[in-house]
């Protein structure tokens, strides 16, 4: 049984690695910030753009945008008319968490104005940010933590790991009906 922040951060990296995600951290902002970029670019290495939501506190608070474009990456944001077109050829989204379940290894996104599902979705890979304080033991421990934090979101969507099927000869095959990658990137707050 997890008891401390600490034991609780180490079960959902153990979680996530489990459910095929790659994980970074934890680590301070720029470290995060860092690991943001850097997984960024390893997605895209076409030259496909960076799927990247508006008005995001935790993203806004680190800088991604400012260091995304620094690092020479192009970006795709919701406000850009070639959103819709831009977003079913970009190579990477990069949200953040609103909340993270260490014992299932899943995190849930917000979705809001500027804030769209897609963005998660869409794009072969994901790189979400998780803040350590979001991380919660249980499913239920994250519920209400959500209950309490104040109003939810217009929808949450859940993620455990990148998509996966195994409708097809019975052998899973990731990527079918979503990102084929996941990166975890754990911000100790």
């Amino acid at each position: 049984m997890v008891t401390t922040a600490d034991e609780v951060t180490q079960a959902f990296l153990f979680s996530m690695a489990a459910n095929q995600c790659a994980t970074f951290g934890p680590g301070d902002p720029d470290a995060t910030l860092a690991a943001i970029v850097e997984r960024a670019r390893a997605h895209t290495a076409d030259g496909t753009a960076v799927a990247l939501p508006i008005g995001d506190p935790t993203l806004d608070d680190l800088g991604v945008a400012p260091a995304l474009l620094a690092a020479g990456l192009t970006l795709l944001r919701p406000d850009d008319p070639e959103w819709f077109p831009g977003l079913v050829v970009a190579g990477v989204g990069v949200t953040s968490s609103i909340a993270a379940v260490a014992a299932t290894g899943n995190v849930a996104l917000g979705a809001g104005v500027g804030l769209p599902r897609a963005t998660s979705l869409l794009p072969p890979a994901h790189v979400c940010v998780v803040r350590a304080s979001q991380v919660y033991a249980t499913f239920p421990d994250a519920i209400s933590g959500l209950l309490h934090a104040g109003p939810l979101p217009s929808a949450l969507t859940w993620i455990g790991g990148p998509s996966r099927t195994g409708d097809l000869e019975m052998r899973t095959t990731f990527g079918v009906h979503g990102p084929k990658v996941v990166d975890i990137v754990l911000l100790q707050d």
